[in-house]
């Protein structure tokens, strides 16, 4: 039996739109997302990239170097409301203490109708003013909702990690900015992050598991 060419062209259209439709709803799907963020940093006199795994309550985030070396590591539990930052280089621990109470105080939240397009994304601008800081931060963010925000600045904030300004959104409510301009209040760039992929993928449990033989550092 023949097959007019035209329908199989159809059939294979349907096929791929229904698998990007499957893919953009894992994006926001409620509690729903596990997968990797891929996340660039830029200040002044270096680059910094990210990798975001997200598995259930369970985050690990590692940093490196523009050179591709691997930094540090953040491991976090959000159900235990625990992070530790890791050093694989010393192959030591210790847990760090996060706080995102400071993201409401002091700050002033001017919300406009600009938006830009990032990677098929339309992202609306946000500005938010740190008195205390003296500082203007810009996000555009998305108009997807993103289930693992809360969860990421849960396990970040003011952790001191490479995208701290990205998790210091003022109440994010599972938006995401895809692109984060901080400024000093004389105009000067201080840094830019943008998010560069948002994959859907199994991830391995051992992924947020610290390796054997490493020691917690305790501070006093």
């Amino acid at each position: 039996m023949l097959i007019n060419p035209f329908l199989g062209l159809m059939f294979a259209c349907y096929i791929v739109f229904f698998i990007l439709l499957l893919t953009t709803n894992a994006y926001s799907k409620v509690g729903g997302f596990e997968g990797k963020v891929n996340i660039v940093r830029e200040g002044a006199y270096d680059t910094i990239h990210v990798e975001v795994y997200i598995k259930g309550d369970l985050l690990r985030v590692n940093e490196f170097d523009k050179r591709g070396k691997l930094i540090r590591s953040y491991f976090a539990d959000v159900a235990t409301g625990s992070t530790y930052l890791v050093s694989f280089s010393n192959r030591m621990y210790s847990k760090v203490k996060t706080d995102n109470s400071l993201m409401v105080s002091n700050v002033e939240i001017i919300k406009s109708e600009n938006y830009i397009d990032i990677d098929g994304n339309r992202c609306y601008q946000w500005r938010v003013k740190n008195i205390a800081k003296q500082t203007e931060t810009t996000y555009w963010v998305s108009e997807s909702k993103y289930d693992f925000v809360p969860k990421l600045v849960s396990a970040l904030a003011n952790a001191g990690s490479a995208i701290d300004e990205l998790v210091s959104l003022p109440k994010p409510v599972g938006v995401l900015p895809l692109m984060v301009v901080d400024r000093t209040r004389f105009r000067k760039l201080r840094s830019s992050i943008k998010v560069l992929s948002i994959t859907p993928m199994a991830i391995s449990q051992a992924l947020f598991t610290i390796p054997e033989g490493f020691n917690e550092l305790i501070s006093s």
